[in-house]
């Protein structure tokens, strides 16, 4: 298992103000600033993977990328890649191959990049993905932490973790809602589904 100590972050934060969810507001308050990724637009979108792809060529290679709900979406975008490689680029396809693994918390699902190019904001389904699909299963392991208390949210989580592979993708649920646990229980369960899933890049 990993020690707290040998883990290094890099933090990538958001450019656009954006309304904080209740739960947000419940741990860090109403005066903390709350940023998003993009404006809500198909071409901010489009920018903000292409933002996530340089940082990750520029600072990587990475052992996991952690997403929180749009954060996670956004990588969620960038991992997946299309049958057609003319629908890809080739700087996602370079920092996609330098994430070995992904965590996704309370996470919606990714963005439909064909989509995005034709100015229109789409989602991925699951049965878009797979050897029938438009995209490649996410083959990176992952893990998928998510709320049963979070009912906006917990339908597109799930659809997420059935884009990825199945022998390759963990579980761990908390009370929370939209938010991160903070249950010292919830957390250590949390803990522990991350800390397996690096754990098992090791071997």
């Amino acid at each position: 298992m990993c020690e707290p100590t040998a883990i290094e972050f890099d933090f990538v934060e958001g450019a656009y103000s954006w309304p904080p969810r209740p739960e947000i507001i419940s741990i860090y308050g109403a005066s903390q600033p709350s940023l998003s990724y993009y404006d809500g637009s198909a071409p901010s979108a489009l920018t903000a993977i292409d933002d996530l792809a340089a940082y990750v060529t520029e600072n990587g290679p990475y052992s996991a990328v952690i997403g929180f709900s749009m954060g996670g979406s956004l990588a969620a975008t960038l991992l997946l890649r299309p049958h057609d490689g003319e629908a890809d680029r080739p700087a996602w396809a370079v920092a996609r191959n330098m994430i070995r693994s992904a965590v996704f918390l309370s996470s919606t699902r990714p963005w439909n990049t064909m989509e995005l190019r034709q100015g229109r904001m789409e989602k991925v389904s699951s049965s878009q993905v797979g050897l029938l699909g438009r995209w490649n299963s996410i083959h990176q392991p992952t893990v998928h932490i998510r709320s049963p208390a979070d009912p906006e949210t917990i339908g597109e989580s799930d659809e997420l973790s059935q884009m990825c592979q199945e022998n390759r993708r963990g579980k761990a649920a908390h009370t929370a809602g939209h938010a991160v646990p903070a249950d010292p229980a919830h957390v250590k369960v949390a803990a522990t589904a991350i800390q397996k899933l690096l754990a098992a890049l090791e071997d």
